[in-house]
Parts: C-alpha cells; sequence; structure tokens
C-alpha cells in the first residue's frame, strides 16, 4: 500500500495565486519600463517602427493577459469545482453569441473607415456607440430564446446561470463601447495603449474575482466582476482618448452612417458568428442534454483551456503569412498555390508533434490546471480533443488564403455547412457518450469544413497534392507516438523528452524539411530567429 499526504488548503491556494500574480505584476512594471526607454514618442514613425508599436507589442501584450488568466484559471478551478466551471464556462459560451450579435462587426468597420477619414472619427465613434447599444437591445431577443429553449431539454439553465449570463452580457455591452475607443488608438497608430489598459485591468480582475470567490459569491460573483473591470477599462481609454485625440465633432446622429454601417457589418458579423457557433455549441448541448451536464461542461472546458492556449501558433504564423500570400496572387497564382501547400505542410510539422505529446500529458496537465477533481475526465476530453489541432490549424490557414483569393464570400457557406453537421452529430451521440462524442465531433467537424474549403479553392487554384503535403510528417509523427509509448510503460510522462528528441531527428532522416519549407520559415518568423535557426539559412 502506498499512502500519500496532500496539503492544499485554500489558503495555500490563494498564497500560491498571490505569489505568481506579484510576479506578473514586476514582470509587466519591468516590460512598461523598457518600452518607455526603447520607444520614444518623439522619434520619427519608421515603417518598421509602426509595425512594432501596433502589431507586435498588442500581440506580446495579449499573450501575456492569457497567461494570467490561465494563472486565475488554476485558481478558481480549483474553488469552484467541475459542475459550477461548468456553470460559468456555459454562461461565457452563451453570452459570447449576445457579444457578436451585439458588436454587429463594428469593431473592424470603425478602424477601417476612420483611417481613411481621421476628421469624422467623433462622428463614427458616437454612431456606433449607439448603434452598438441598439444593437444589443435586439440581440438580447435570441439570447431570451436561446435560454427559455433550453426548457425543451432534459436539463435547463438553473437560476445562478441565467444571472450569470445577464451579468456578462452588461458587461460586453460595456466592452462593447470600449471597443470603440480602442479602434481610434489602432486608427492613430498607438495600439500599445489599449493593449497595456487591458494587461492592467486583467490583472484587477483577478483581484475582483478572488474577493468574490473568498466571499462565497460563486461564478455568479466572477460574472459581475465583469461588469466592474470593463466600466473601469472604458473609463480610463475614454480619458486618455479625449487627452491624446482631436475629436471636434460634430457629436450628432447620422442615421445614413448607421444604416450603412448596418449593411457593410452584417457580412463580418454572421461569418463571425459562425465561427463561433462552431466551436462553442458543442458545450450548450452538453450543458442541455446530460442530467449531470454542469459537471460535464467543467471537465471538457478544463481540456479547451489548453486547446485554446496552443491557439497562439496558428494565429501569429497566419497574420505573417497573409500579406505574403496576397502578394504571391498578384504575382502567380500558381506560385500561391505552392506557398500554400508549404505553410500547410509546415502547420502540420507544428500541429502533430504538439498534439502527440500533449496525449501523454494530458493527466498532468489537466491536474496542474484544475486539480484532482477534473480527472480522469478532463484529461480524456484533452487526449481526444487536441487531434482536431493539425486539421483546426489547416483550416486557419485556408481561412486566410480564401481572403487572399477573394473568396470570402464563400466562408459563410463553408461555415454553415460544418456547423450544421457539428449540431447534427452532437445532438445524435451526446446523450450515448458525452464529452466523448463532442470531442470527436470536434475532429470530424474539422474535416469537414476543410473538405468545404478545399472544394471552394478548386474554384481559384489547382488541387493540393495531399500524398506530398501529408504522408511523410504522418510516418514521422507515428514512429514518434512508437516511440513514446515504449517509453511510457518506462518513464511515464518522461516520455515526452523522448517525443521532443525523436521528432527532429525524425525529420532530419526522412528529409522532411525542404528548401521551400525553408522559405516560408524565413518568410514568417522574425529575423532574430531565423538568424540563430543555422538549418534555415
Amino acid at each position: 500500500w502506498t499512502v500519500r499526504f496532500r496539503y492544499s488548503p485554500a489558503s495555500f491556494q490563494l498564497g500560491g495565486l498571490l505569489s505568481a500574480m506579484g510576479v506578473i505584476v514586476l514582470l509587466f512594471g519591468l516590460v512598461v519600463w523598457g518600452w518607455q526607454a526603447i520607444v520614444k514618442p518623439d522619434a520619427a514613425m519608421t515603417t518598421t517602427r509602426s509595425i512594432a508599436k501596433n502589431s507586435a507589442a498588442p500581440m506580446a501584450l495579449n499573450l501575456f493577459n492569457k497567461g494570467i488568466e490561465f494563472v486565475f484559471a488554476m485558481y478558481y478551478l480549483r474553488v469552484l469545482g467541475p459542475a459550477d466551471a461548468g456553470s460559468f464556462a456555459t454562461a461565457i459560451a452563451a453570452a459570447g453569441i449576445f457579444d457578436i450579435l451585439a458588436n454587429f462587426g463594428l469593431d473592424i468597420l470603425v478602424i477601417r473607415e476612420v483611417s481613411k477619414a481621421r476628421e469624422q472619427a467623433s462622428s463614427y465613434l458616437l454612431n456606433t456607440t449607439i448603434l452598438r447599444l441598439g444593437a444589443a437591445v435586439f440581440a438580447s431577443l435570441p439570447m431570451l430564446a436561446l435560454v427559455a429553449g433550453t426548457n425543451l431539454f432534459s436539463n435547463p439553465f438553473t437560476r445562478p446561470e441565467i444571472v450569470a449570463i445577464g451579468f456578462i452580457m452588461i458587461g460586453m455591452v460595456i466592452s462593447g463601447m470600449s471597443k470603440g475607443v480602442t479602434g481610434l488608438f489602432y486608427v492613430y497608430e498607438k495600439a500599445e495603449t489599449p493593449a497595456a489598459v487591458t494587461t492592467v485591468t486583467t490583472m484587477m480582475k483577478v483581484g475582483f474575482g478572488v474577493a468574490a470567490l473568498l466571499l462565497g459569491m460563486g461564478f455568479v460573483g466572477l460574472a459581475a466582476v465583469s461588469i466592474l473591470t470593463n466600466l473601469i477599462t472604458l473609463g480610463i481609454l475614454g480619458m486618455s482618448a479625449w487627452r491624446n485625440f482631436a475629436l471636434p465633432g460634430p457629436w450628432q446622429v447620422d442615421w445614413p452612417l448607421q444604416r450603412r454601417m448596418v449593411r457593410l457589418g452584417f457580412p463580418l458579423m454572421l461569418i463571425h458568428l459562425l465561427q463561433t457557433v462552431f466551436i462553442s455549441v458543442d458545450v450548450y448541448l452538453l450543458r442541455t442534454m446530460l442530467p449531470n451536464g454542469e459537471e460535464v461542461v467543467g471537465w471538457y472546458s478544463s481540456a479547451y483551456k489548453w486547446f485554446n492556449a496552443l491557439q497562439i501558433v496558428p494565429s501569429y504564423f497566419t497574420l505573417a503569412l497573409f500579406p505574403i500570400i496576397s502578394r504571391e496572387i498578384e504575382r502567380s497564382v500558381e506560385a500561391a498555390r505552392r506557398m500554400y501547400q508549404m505553410s500547410l505542410k509546415i502547420m502540420l510539422l507544428l500541429a502533430l508533434p504538439i498534439a502527440a505529446i500533449t496525449t501523454f500529458l494530458a493527466y498532468p496537465l489537466v491536474a496542474v490546471l484544475g486539480g484532482s477533481e477534473f480527472l480522469p475526465h478532463g484529461a480524456i476530453a484533452l487526449q481526444i480533443v487536441i487531434w482536431s489541432i493539425p486539421i483546426g490549424w489547416l483550416n486557419s490557414v485556408t481561412n486566410y488564403v480564401l481572403i487572399a483569393l477573394g473568396l470570402e464570400r464563400m466562408q459563410p457557406r463553408a461555415f454553415a455547412i460544418a456547423v450544421g453537421f457539428n449540431i447534427i452529430a452532437n445532438a445524435l451521440f451526446i446523450r450515448a457518450y458525452s464529452y466523448v462524442a463532442a470531442s470527436v465531433t470536434t475532429i470530424l467537424s474539422e474535416v469537414v469544413l476543410l473538405l468545404v474549403f478545399e472544394y471552394y479553392l478548386r474554384k481559384r487554384m489547382r488541387g493540393l497534392d495531399w500524398g506530398r503535403l501529408a504522408v511523410r510528417p504522418l510516418l514521422v509523427t507515428v514512429i514518434m507516438v512508437g516511440l513514446m509509448w515504449l517509453g511510457y510503460q518506462v518513464v511515464g510522462v518522461g516520455t515526452a523528452v523522448i517525443g521532443i528528441i525523436a521528432y527532429p531527428i525524425g525529420l532530419w532522416l526522412f528529409r522532411v524539411i525542404g528548401d521551400d519549407e525553408k522559405q516560408i520559415l524565413r518568410a514568417t518568423l522574425p529575423t532574430a530567429v531565423t538568424r540563430r535557426l543555422r538549418f534555415l539559412s
């Protein structure tokens, strides 16, 4: 018999969180000091400096914010437990639909339109804010239907969940107004300001969230905190914009402008809505179709936190690749096709080993995040759903290629087909197979989306050589998984080291990375990184 003593009272967990937040605050202070030392306000704004200020800095701070939220999740998941964590995840997913409907694609439109005519910034800010408030009223109607519709299922939403959804919706209305102000900072090439403000309010959200949990307010308290933090964000950004930008007016309602914004915003809202439903509808169905839906969603959401953390990889890659592909299309569609195919191959080369290693590390990963209460189910869900990233990351690249080819009008159709498949498959199998069905359906839905994307791409370019693209990366991954499985029998999770060593050796032995792949990597990775990777030269 083995007896293990574990000391992990609430005070110990809180102390760990406060220590981590102390380190985060110090790091943020160092970042701000370094930024002020390097970037001088009166320095000439070259193209390189502008990119660093308005792209690299916000991206880095966004990643920093995700890290803060992840650390906080390690605390609140342990306090809430699977059932309440599932209710909180359900409230966030449901309110996320409202956020998209209420914003109506205006975030991008404000930046795009005001960039063309800065003198109209006041008019756009006022009228899009009014439009957001009006859209929020109309968006409340489908939300009422969504909540009421749960009564048709065996496990309808509870009163605390409905209250939490309401609180988050109110917070999102305020957040929407903040996004309008944030757009002005992007227009005036001061994107680092709202990014830094968001970091500060994210840290405040952790503080308020801890207070809410210590007061016994549970996930409803966490939802209410979003109202307070979003009000603070709006106040800080509003005052900063008023002091820094010329906003003389006219401050008057412009109905023709609002009608134009509705017309232009609808396609953007629709594609965003379909993309969100595509990734979140399983939470709604798990919650309402299963008698223990709250707990199941809690397990499932613990897996998804790791899954979502990895999305920074395709996000960075596609943003770097999009202008390159767009230029290639102007020169030659065939050249763009070759670059697209090599880009997909690189996505596979990144996603496959990550999925394999995560599969073997799933149990400790979920244990670190949420504690033993989320085991084994959270780990099992992660082991399955992580295998959607090889296909999902291909879709991330393909999505941008469709835009570059001028086929963005096909995107809503593609996502509508994938969403339809997702809903039908989950509705058929969730009752019998619970979160396993949802995880497998996530993989299959990505496959359906890829097939539809491929169909539309063939309208503008030749089909891809999938054999050349995927066979050798898959072969190396199979060998890697086999070696890791053998190692797991001896060293347990330490087998990840075997995988990390075996994979690059396999790539070298099978000559998977050629000159074309090196060219793509040189074009997308930062120069400082490519200089240190000698094999890319």
